[in-house]
């Protein structure tokens, strides 16, 4: 990136007024390229692929899953984009697992935007930059991993999970995930097992601690 070249930014929120605000100050305050701006993680990944920009602003939840599964599905293919995520869920796991990602930057959605703008900045010079509260939060939570093991799901006992939490039942999740009612009733088996979980509501309280959906 030459300096002369404002770098280009991509920005994946689903709210339409954080996403106008984050707009006006990467655009108007920070004169950097807006190359797109998204709501969902299936826009935002065309939109990363296709515009390759220097930067991904993106909330780790959004209407069609979380803004990490971005990371896991385009990062590979865009070694230079930096990535700098934004969050209202104040749980130490999403910021453990957005450093496990290699996710440069990360910002709490109560911070002020000098904070984002800081960030922003900071992550786009090639550093790192986690707001104190998340980089608190990390702390917290890796303390408590040298309590915990923890537990890998597959890619589709996560969609599984995510979809029973969520309240959709066996025949809804089996519809939308292409397979058959019996496949589903396996997968939800099989995660209570492995997760030493046994009653529903114990499925949904965990799926959303470890934020693969948001408390109601």
């Amino acid at each position: 990136m030459h300096d002369k070249t404002p770098a280009r930014v991509v920005l994946v929120e689903d709210h339409t007024m954080v996403r106008q605000l984050f707009a006006h100050l990467v655009r108007d305050e920070l004169g950097l390229t807006l190359a797109a701006d998204c709501t969902t993680v299936a826009e935002g990944g065309a939109a990363l692929l296709r515009e390759k920009p220097d930067l991904a602003i993106v909330d780790w939840m959004l209407p069609d899953g979380r803004g990490f599964d971005l990371v896991r599905a385009v990062g590979p293919k865009l070694p230079r984009t930096r990535w700098l995520f934004v969050s209202s869920n104040e749980q130490g796991h999403l910021v453990r697992e957005a450093v496990s990602l290699g996710v440069h930057g990360f910002v709490l959605k109560r911070s002020d935007l000098g904070t984002l703008r800081t960030a922003i900045s900071t992550v786009l010079r090639g550093e790192k930059y986690y707001c104190q509260a998340s980089a608190r939060l990390l702390v917290e939570k890796m303390v408590d991993e040298g309590r915990s093991v923890a537990v890998n799901l597959t890619s589709r006992e996560r969609e599984v999970l995510r979809g029973f939490a969520r309240g959709e039942n066996t025949k809804v999740l089996a519809d939308r995930l292409g397979v058959s009612s019996k496949t589903v009733q396996n997968h939800l088996t099989l995660l209570k097992e492995k997760l030493a979980l046994h009653e529903p509501a114990e499925l949904v309280h965990y799926a959303i601690k470890h934020g693969y959906v948001e408390a109601p």
